[in-house]
């Protein structure tokens, strides 16, 4: 028997690897029933990447945004800038977009427009490949 909840209705998460990167992709909503288990997944992908690998977060199918996710969002950079990993989100809805500059977390997570131009950002970056 596992120890592991079972999945939320609200959510389904992928992991698949683009290159270098590693994206985990979560459709539905983080909420303070599903953020845990999102923090799992991207925990065990910051655990598994060597710098400097970008985790991507692409968020493009996430409906809701809840507090929880917003902490989330900036525990996650933290760890991932203390590692030395890239963490790039993938989110152009408002539904992502306002929370994240209404806290302020936009100065230091920048949202990608689309998942093809969070992989391309070191190459769009000054100084970049």
């Amino acid at each position: 028997m596992s120890d592991l909840p079972p999945p939320s209705p609200l959510l389904a998460i992928e992991r698949e690897h683009h290159g270098i990167a590693l994206v985990v992709r979560v459709k539905g909503e983080i909420d303070l029933s599903t953020a845990p288990e999102v923090e799992r997944h991207v925990q065990d992908a910051l655990d598994s990447l060597v710098p400097p690998a970008p985790l991507v977060l692409d968020l493009s199918e996430v409906a809701f945004l809840g507090s929880c996710g917003l902490a989330l969002l900036a525990s996650s950079t933290e760890r991932a800038a203390a590692r030395g990993t890239p963490l790039r989100v993938v989110a152009r809805q408002r539904a992502i977009s306002r929370p994240v500059e209404a806290v302020g977390l936009d100065d230091t997570l920048v949202l990608h427009p689309s998942l093809e131009a969070a992989l391309r950002a070191d190459e769009e970056a000054p100084g970049g490949r």
